[in-house]
């Protein structure tokens, strides 16, 4: 190992076991011409024009401060010319930070005045140092390090910038300060710290990463950044058992399955079983390993192009086959590493592959644990690929450029062949099921959005039929396909059945076609020349905003109610305060008057009374500070009520529809909406899946009460409860809107048919006795209709009181019926008369039709008993049996119609007929009244 004399700027060359003390440099590259060499400074060329020179004189100033007399700079003392001295030094160079006294990370891109790294402006945390691979085991190694800027002056220690370092790297504190050994932390883990890490030659991104795995292996430059990370997990395998090496390419646990991980068959495209590069572990820095288990008894081995390992195989209800990894996210002990395998058709029964372009996924672990099986997972992407012999279809899009438009991304970007400029599908992409593709167009000549076309293949066996569709929306040109992906299921609901579009400048109808055969299928853009023609046109980027709004007014008035209960607990807080300082402060003016013995008991009392007067006053800085949170709140809240009413100014023909929302403090976002008729962001709710059970049907009665249709309708369909009832008062929805004379919230109900017309609430009321109760003749008549008996309405009597309700007024012409027995009024209430509005003395019968939905046959002289089905019999008449003889009556009334008042020119009509009714037992004989008319009443 050589060493540079601080004292002279020589290289001295020592044995390993008679190293003096001495500090070592780590740093980033600048230009080759400008860094100090080997051969300068064995030829005494130390004060070279660049960097170089102020890296080493700024070290060795530092080292003589520190009472080191050497240093180690590696530009200076490896010879990089000797291929073999460049191999033991890669190897041994994780050993020699580790064994040097102190580190000093130079940092050339933090400028001078750049002295403290925890101020938000400063450029420590961006700095170049923390990108490349190299530094990565120089940060890891030493025991003590020091960062430094580009004057040399002191910023930390990784201890003391621990917080900064740890987010800048994702490093766990204990591996970075030493706390932990790097042996502790999965493979996965250690892979994905070097996730975004580069180094000017491919190969040694690999190479930097063996002191951190405590392998060795020789230095083969040239033979590519893949096949030296291959060869190092190779190498790693033989000193591990840990298989989280397999935990690569993780997708996102919240993207849709169909986007995220494509279907895993035995036709899907091998892929390598190993990743290719650091960066397929970058969202692995969770994973862990599970620690040593029998499904995992012998260590991997790579053998003949296959890796040998012995894995639990998950075979799901699709057929889709999973390897179980003895690994999973730290956070979640319940979730394995599950990977996507296929078998090999021409292979061995333990033969797998995994396929081309499939993600590794988080599974929940299974109630039967598989029973470990030993297999081969194929390395070799060179092997015949199980696919060869399956149909391929082909997509064109050339139409498209013949408008000036470009195709900019497709998702999966495998469907996507540049260079013959088409799209395929078939075996190689496609499985059982459906799936989707993303196409993304851009205009090149115009600012304008971009088009997104949304292919939505349907299979007959395995090959895309004829009659696939296609979706096409727009989007900013600012919105990654990243982003929509990440929120597909979202974006395939909203691009349904959209197959217009306009750009600003164009209106397209995309169509999907069939040009030769079922091989050959084109998208093809469709002018069309009156806009008129064209549907309104989707955003996907405005959609997104809207569920952005959505997702930040819910967590805004999370914070808020959050906030609302913080001040209510301080005002509590404070008024306890205050009155034990009035009682303090009572009891020392009484103490005042008391003998002088007492002043000792005064002073103390004085004293706690000064004590509470603090704990006041800090009591009321916090209040202070909790109500300008409130208010900033508040302000947010206004801003993205009125960001969301701009989204939602979106009509079929273009007005503006602003809506105030004004909700109650502690309501749910769900309940406020149905409460407030927002009928769309209840509907935005419900796809989001956020909301429970007992939400809806909370929201349900709110809509019900209120009437507001589209809630109920929204609601319905998203599957609430119709028979939810009220927890305090035992009424369904149908109830209160019977109750509430809400005729179009009661129809939809209704029409569910799941709605019991004959509940009954905790007053043992049903929905016929609410609406009739309060004079809702529709809703009784909508009730009677849509029974499908008597007794499907309740109690047999609350269909007779529809002849006496008394919700009816204001007519000149009228029906006075009085009685006594009436259910549920006062005595006072039954001593008034009841009013019917009648057109016409004679077309009283026509009215009470209209009003109550039946029919009043006149028949002169005769008094009627009602039976169960609302008919009655007359006289000598044999009657129907009466279910209610053994009941007493329930009312006996008498009615009177009173004519209005004919014109001065007619002559005065009759005296007014009394028309007797009577309801009970069995008639007497033919009972009538002389000059009165009776009517029977269904």
């Amino acid at each position: 190992m050589r060493l540079i004399n601080i004292n002279t700027l020589k290289l001295e060359e020592f044995l390993d076991y008679e190293t003096p003390r001495y500090a070592i440099l780590s740093h980033t590259w600048g230009d080759d011409a400008e860094e100090l060499s080997f051969r300068d400074v064995d030829e005494g060329r130390v004060d070279k024009p660049g960097i170089g020179s102020v890296k080493l004189r700024g070290c060795c100033r530092q080292a003589e401060q520190d009472g080191f007399g050497y240093v180690w700079i590696d530009t200076c003392c490896i010879d990089k010319a000797n291929l073999v001295e460049l191999s033991e030094a890669i190897n041994s160079m994780f050993r020699w930070y580790k064994r040097a006294s102190c580190c000093y990370a130079y940092l050339s891109d933090v400028p001078e005045h750049d002295v403290d790294p925890r101020q938000s402006q400063s450029s420590f945390r961006q700095s170049r140092w923390f990108t490349r691979g190299w530094t990565l085991q120089e940060l890891l190694a030493p025991k003590s390090l020091r960062f430094y800027n580009s004057a040399w002056i002191d910023l930390g220690t990784k201890g003391t910038l621990r917080s900064i370092v740890g987010n800048v790297t994702g490093i766990p504190v204990e591996y970075l300060l030493g706390i932990s050994e790097l042996g502790a932390a999965s493979v996965a883990q250690r892979l994905s710290w070097a996730a975004k890490r580069q180094t000017k030659r491919r190969e040694d991104l690999a190479y930097c990463l063996l002191g951190i795995f405590g392998v060795s292996m020789p230095m083969i430059y040239g033979e590519g950044g893949t096949q030296a990370f291959l060869r190092l997990q190779e190498h790693i395998m033989r000193t591990t058992r840990d298989d989280s090496m397999l935990a690569w390419g993780i997708g996102p646990i919240d993207a849709a399955p169909s986007l995220a991980t494509p279907p895993v068959s035995n036709h899907s495209a091998a892929g390598r079983a190993m990743a290719t590069s650091p960066s397929q572990f970058a969202t692995a820095r969770d994973i862990v390993s599970c620690g040593p288990s029998s499904t995992s008894p012998n260590s991997l081995e790579v053998s003949g192009g296959a890796i040998r390992i012995i894995l639990p195989l998950l075979t799901t209800g699709k057929g889709e086959t999973f390897g179980l990894l003895n690994c999973g996210p730290e956070s979640d002990n319940s979730k394995r590493v599950a990977i996507p395998l296929a078998k090999v058709e021409a292979g061995a029964n333990d033969e797998y592959v995994r396929p081309e372009d499939s993600c590794a996924v988080l599974r929940s672990l299974p109630e039967y644990w598989p029973s470990p099986q030993l297999i081969y997972i194929k390395n070799d992407i060179n092997m015949p690929s199980t696919h060869r012999s399956g149909n391929q279809q082909f997509l064109l899009y050339d139409q498209f450029t013949e408008l000036d438009f470009e195709l900019i991304d497709v998702h999966p970007r495998s469907c996507w062949d540049q260079e013959r400029a088409v799209l395929m599908f078939g075996e190689l992409l496609w499985d059982k099921g459906s799936r989707y593709t993303l196409v993304r167009f851009r205009h090149s000549g115009q600012e304008s959005p971009d088009l997104l076309v949304v292919i939505e293949p349907k299979h007959s066996g395995k090959l895309i039929d004829a009659d696939s569709r296609c979706h096409v929306v727009t989007c900013s040109r600012d919105t990654s396909l990243q982003q929509i992906t990440d929120n597909a299921k979202y974006v395939r609901r909203r691009a349904a059945g959209s197959i217009t579009a306009a750009d600003g400048n164009l209106h397209l109808q995309v169509m999907l076609r069939a040009e030769r055969g079922n091989s050959v299928f084109s998208i093809k853009p469709e002018p069309l020349p009156d806009p008129a023609q064209s549907a309104r046109t989707v955003d996907i980027t405005e959609e997104l905003k809207k569920l952005e709004a959505l997702v930040e007014l819910e967590e805004i008035l999370e914070e808020r109610k959050r906030v609302v209960f913080e001040r209510f607990e301080l005002g509590l807080a404070s008024e306890a305060k205050a009155d034990r300082f009035a009682k303090i402060k009572t009891e020392r003016q009484a103490l005042d008057s008391e003998i002088k013995k007492l002043e000792e008991r005064r002073n103390i009392l004085a004293e706690q009374e000064k004590n509470e007067a603090a704990g006041i006053q800090l009591l009321m800085e916090q209040s202070q500070q909790v109500e300008e949170k409130h208010q900033g709140l508040t302000s947010q809240w206004e801003g993205i009520q009125s960001q969301w009413g701009r989204l939602c100014r979106r009509g079929p023909s273009g007005e503006a529809s602003e809506r105030s929302l004004e909700p109650e403090e502690c309501l749910s976002l769900l309940h406020w909406a149905a409460e407030h008729d927002q009928s769309e962001m209840v509907e935005l709710l419900l796809l989001q899946n956020k909301v429970g059970h007992g939400n809806l049907g909370h929201a349900l009665l709110a809509a019900s009460r209120k009437g507001y249709p589209k809630v109920v309708r929204v609601l319905i369909a998203g599957g609430v409860d119709v028979e939810f009832e009220d927890p305090d008062t035992g009424q369904t929805s149908l109830s209160l809107a019977c109750a509430n004379g809400c005729l179009a919230a009661a129809i939809p109900l209704i029409r569910t048919g799941k709605a019991r017309l004959d509940s009954r609430d905790k007053l043992d009321r049903t929905p016929l006795w609410w609406a009739m109760d309060n004079g809702h003749l529709f809703i009784v008549k909508l009730l009677r209709n849509s029974s499908s008996g008597p007794n499907t309405l309740g109690h047999s009597h609350e269909t007779r009181r529809i002849s006496l309700s008394r919700d009816v007024l204001a007519s000149p012409d009228s029906a006075t019926i009085t009685g006594t027995e009436f259910p549920n009024r006062t005595k006072s209430q039954n001593s008034e008369p009841l009013v019917f509005d009648l057109p016409s003395a004679s077309n009283d019968a026509v009215a009470f039709s209209k009003m109550f939905g039946t029919t009043l046959n006149q028949t002169p002289g005769l008094t009627p008993t009602f039976n169960a089905a609302g008919q009655a019999s007359f006289g000598k008449n044999t009657p129907r049996p009466d279910p209610f003889a053994h009941q007493p009556p329930i009312f006996q009334a008498a009615a009177s119609f009173t004519p209005a008042k004919p014109p001065s020119t007619s002559p005065m009509p009759n005296p007014t007929p009394v028309i007797p009714f009577t309801h009970g037992r069995q008639p007497s004989s033919s009972a009538s009244v002389a000059g009165a008319n009776t009517y029977t009443y269904r």
